[in-house]
């Protein structure tokens, strides 16, 4: 298994901190995921369930079913941490070719509360996403999800440079090369 997969990086902005998720992270997460206006920008596409949780124990199973994830090497789920407040406010996963999949283009996922959703934010995210990801994860391009009612999220990433597009036959995904 490659060493990202035994000593998860961590990453900080200026207002976020990146780091392996925890359980002890479920009450701040559970704010995030059950927060109706956050979750119709989740990017669910391969999960069996939605990922709209609403009580303490659907975060936490699914927060070790992440930590379990990670341990075969599958993708590493981030929380995102509001430094001001010392609060995760959401999730950031990622996977390509270091690890079980294999893949050339990474998937990344950004699941943020809804607060969150707006342009400063979400710019901030997805630089350290960008600056890091392509060599941590030895991906080519990165691959993420945006639906149409994502205005903020799809202004920023067209101001990333990433391309509208289809990806693996699900519309919506928008398409950046390294």
């Amino acid at each position: 298994m490659d060493d990202l997969y035994k000593n998860c990086p961590v990453f900080e902005t200026q207002n976020f901190m990146l780091r392996l998720v925890s359980e002890d992270d479920a009450i701040d997460l559970l704010g995030c995921y059950s927060d109706t206006k956050a979750q119709q920008f989740f990017n669910t596409d391969g999960f069996p369930k939605d990922c709209n949780f609403n009580t303490i124990e659907e975060m936490q199973s699914y927060i070790k079913f992440w930590l379990m994830e990670y341990s075969q090497g599958a993708y590493i789920r981030f929380s995102v941490v509001d430094k001001a407040v010392n609060k995760a406010i959401g999730t950031i996963e990622m996977f390509g070719m270091v690890g079980q999949y294999k893949t050339e283009i990474g998937i990344l996922r950004i699941d943020i509360s809804s607060a969150y959703e707006n342009k400063p934010h979400l710019k901030e995210l997805l630089k350290v996403c960008i600056d890091n990801f392509y060599d941590l994860f030895e991906v080519k391009g990165i691959a993420t999800k945006a639906i149409s009612q994502a205005s903020n999220r799809i202004a920023v990433l067209t101001e990333a440079g990433f391309k509208p597009g289809e990806f693996n036959g699900r519309p919506n995904y928008f398409l950046h090369w390294k």
